[in-house]
């Protein structure tokens, strides 16, 4: 009789892979075992009709599964098997295989949710082989059940029968459980009073405390979200006073597609994405405010991030209340997002009336991943990656080509947006958003996770990858490793490495990469922000920039922009009103002695962005920008303009190409313009119209056919869709889909850089 051994590799463990594997064989009659490996899953197969039943793994794999390689092969064996079983997975091996994330609730499991014949009635941990939590519980892999935190709830005969009944949705369902052998909900006040009730009557209670405008705390899948009425304006006030956010925009969570459809511009393919397995916020533009707060959701903006109810939890809520709620990380701005009841009481005690927690351990805590789709080409933009889509990368080819010395390395990422990267194996694990680590507890939060990879996959790198800024925070951790060989890799070449990594374009030559962002150490008194690489016969250089400007007062000027303002401009008396005599004179002096200069693409844009009327002090990153994106769009969209036919004007069209961008002769023309009365929208729109052309002369002059662009610049998205309306039809444009643009990516720039261009070290 014929035996075959079959080898999958890829996202094939905690997908519900093994289960179906078992249908599947069952249904071509073959006799043999499937079980979880180091790679993935391994299959032993005896009967007569194997290469069809290996042609439909393919065609039938599970919804979740990514097949990334496959093998089959005869075998010689003196073993007949008298069925096909699931074989238990042995015993502490070292995994070489992606990590399984999060999956948002499947329908099946929410009709569930709310059927009163059903057992699994409001009980929000409802789960099967196609959704639930996976990465946020994992203690170690391979994904079996006693390697996760719901390990300590041990089945009840019904879960257990259901486990191990082939025809049950639920057969070999890593995550089951129910109201009578699972996870505990309980609802307790700030004063530490408990609510005792049964599941309904717990969220129907949070249900009227929210419409008497309190705010609640309450224990998600991945941490804890901070929780309000979105339609009471007093209380989304006082989320922002507690929260110590003033302007930064809070994401709404919608109780379904059509009550979002009410409120806002949503496409097809935005409603795709909300109801897929990873069902990230999506940055939408407002169509209806109606009854939302919206002044105090999304100061100044006319976007709100929506959320659609993922998890049992929050669709639960969302259905009990029945409007719009806010759903924030819940933490103070710049710390990482709580993920247990002790740290989430002490915490957020000064800002939460009630929270909802509940007994699952979180290991990986995760904030909700955050994406935006460009008005008229829907090019996708990541603005956060994380719940849904780390800790996995699936390399275009195998990282073996790459990696052929199977080096383990860790890549420490930037300071601000923070992730890492990882190389234990053959595969590259990219780390969930973990936040700004000039926070303490952000900083303990990297620490701790990048000890969790060390743990979980047994490795201690032997290359550290590090941003060659001197000071960053992250450095820290150095010292944990001395055996470890450090390389330094520039922050701005590792964003343009990671697009080439992402697009897979190392092979390709005469790229030009627009790299652009807030601040990057560059060299000895030189801070780079607005910067064009070639990359060519295999090596990366820097071929032209913005013009230099005068760097002052660290943060300060990257909180106010005036200051941006006045550093640029040439023609400063237009300028002097801003500031009073004491601003004026310290400031213009140390302009004129400042030593260390800056080609800050983000400053720039801070400095239009004044001059065109935002006078707010800045509280997050990019929030100028975005303002200035607003008024600019709205012209855009108001005149239906079409680039190649319209009254754009390029306001450095008779100007010569420069390998220095003129930044100060371009913002003092913006001034004038300013001065002489034109529409704030209309100048704004001509600023990024003239930066897409300068990129175009730029292109051509180094005689470049691909263009690549990556740097939270890139999280524009009206300067995403300029681009591809005037440059697409002479160029081949590459934007990051995968990754975001802004520093989150530099982990993987890093690694990028060093295993292609770095290998002699």
């Amino acid at each position: 009789m014929q035996t075959s051994e079959i080898h999958i590799s890829g996202r094939v463990q905690g997908v519900g892979f093994r289960p179906f594997i078992f249908n599947l064989a069952e249904k071509f009659g073959l006799k043999g075992f499937v079980s979880n490996d180091r790679n993935g899953v391994i299959i032993v197969a005896q009967g007569e009709n194997i290469e069809n039943f290996y042609k439909e793994i393919f065609n039938q794999k599970p919804k979740s599964a990514e097949i990334i390689y496959s093998e089959i092969k005869e075998i010689e064996t003196t073993e007949i098997f008298a069925d096909f079983f699931i074989k238990p997975t042995e015993k502490n091996i070292a995994v070489d295989i992606p990590l399984t994330p999060d999956f948002a609730t499947c329908e099946s499991c929410e009709n569930e949710l709310f059927d009163e014949k059903n057992p699994r009635y409001f009980y929000p941990f409802t789960t099967c082989t196609q959704c639930g939590p996976r990465y946020s519980i994992t203690k170690k892999f391979p994904f079996e059940r006693e390697n996760t935190a719901i390990d300590v709830f041990k089945m009840c005969p019904n879960c257990l029968q259901e486990y191990q009944n082939p025809d049950d949705v639920r057969f070999h369902s890593q995550t089951n459980s129910c109201p009578k052998c699972g996870i505990q909900i309980w609802l307790k006040d700030n004063a530490g009073n408990e609510f005792k009730a049964n599941n309904k009557e717990i969220f129907e209670k949070m249900a009227a405390e929210l419409q008497n405008g309190k705010i609640i705390a309450v224990k998600n899948t991945a941490g804890y979200l901070l929780m309000c009425d979105a339609t009471n304006s007093k209380a989304v006030s006082e989320l922002r006073k507690r929260k110590r956010r003033p302007t930064k925009p809070f994401a709404v969570l919608f109780p379904n597609i059509s009550e979002m459809q009410q409120y806002l511009e949503i496409s097809e393919t935005q409603i795709e994405s909300f109801k897929s397995s990873e069902s990230p916020i999506i940055i939408s533009k407002i169509k209806n405010p109606k009854d939302l707060a919206i002044t105090e959701i999304s100061p100044n903006m006319n976007t709100v991030g929506a959320m659609f109810p993922y998890s049992g939890t929050l669709k639960i809520l969302s259905k009990t209340f029945g409007k719009p709620l806010i759903a924030t990380s819940a933490n103070f701005h710049g710390s990482p997002i709580c993920a247990n009841t002790d740290e989430a009481e002490k915490t957020l005690g000064e800002i939460a009336d009630f929270f909802l927690h509940n007994s699952l351990e979180i290991r990986h805590a995760q904030d909700d991943s955050v994406i935006k789709f460009s008005p008229k080409h829907r090019q996708k933009i990541v603005f956060r990656r994380s719940r849904g889509f780390a800790p996995n990368y699936f390399f275009a080819e195998q990282l073996s080509e790459h990696n052929p010395d199977k080096n383990k390395i860790l890549c420490l990422g930037g300071d601000l947006k923070n992730t890492f990267s990882a190389v234990p194996n053959n595969h590259v694990y990219i780390s969930e958003y973990i936040g700004d680590l000039a926070n303490f507890e952000t900083y303990e939060r990297f620490e701790k996770t990048i000890k969790s990879y060390l743990k979980i996959f047994n490795f201690l790198p032997e290359f550290i990858l590090k941003d060659s800024h001197p000071k960053y925070e992250n450095q820290k951790i150095l010292s944990e490793f001395p055996d470890a060989k450090i390389v330094e890799i520039q922050h701005h070449k590792a964003h343009f490495a990671a697009i080439l990594g992402e697009k897979n374009l190392w092979k390709k030559d005469k790229i030009l990469g627009i790299i652009w962002d807030g601040i990057g150490f560059g060299a000895e008194n030189e801070i780079w922000g607005g910067e064009f690489f070639m990359y060519e016969n295999g090596e990366i250089s820097r071929a032209a920039r913005l013009e230099n400007f005068a760097w002052i007062l660290g943060d300060k000027m990257s909180k106010t922009p005036k200051i941006s303002a006045l550093s640029i401009s040439k023609n400063n008396e237009n300028l002097k009103d801003f500031f009073d005599e004491n601003q004026w004179k310290i400031y213009t002096n140390l302009i004129e002695k400042c030593d260390i200069k800056t080609s800050s693409m983000g400053r720039f844009f801070d400095a239009v962005a004044f001059i065109l009327g935002y006078r707010e002090t800045i509280y997050f990153e990019g929030e100028s920008a975005m303002w200035l994106e607003k008024i600019s769009n709205e012209i855009y969209e108001s005149h239906q303009f079409n680039v190649n036919n319209c009254e754009l004007t390029d306001y450095l069209e008779t100007e010569k190409f420069n390998s220095e961008l003129p930044v100060k002769m371009l913002f003092d023309k913006i001034l004038d313009e300013k001065l002489s009365g034109k529409n704030s929208g209309e100048i704004g729109l001509n600023f990024h119209y003239t930066l897409i052309k300068y990129i175009e002369k730029t292109a051509e002059n180094f005689h470049a056919n691909a263009l690549t662009f990556s740097g939270g610049v890139w999280q524009n998205a009206l300067l995403i869709d300029l681009a591809t309306d005037v440059l697409s039809p002479k160029f081949n444009l590459h934007f990051h889909e995968k990754l975001s643009p802004n520093d989150e990516n530099i982990s993987f720039g890093q690694l990028n850089c060093f295993l292609n261009l770095m290998k002699k070290i």
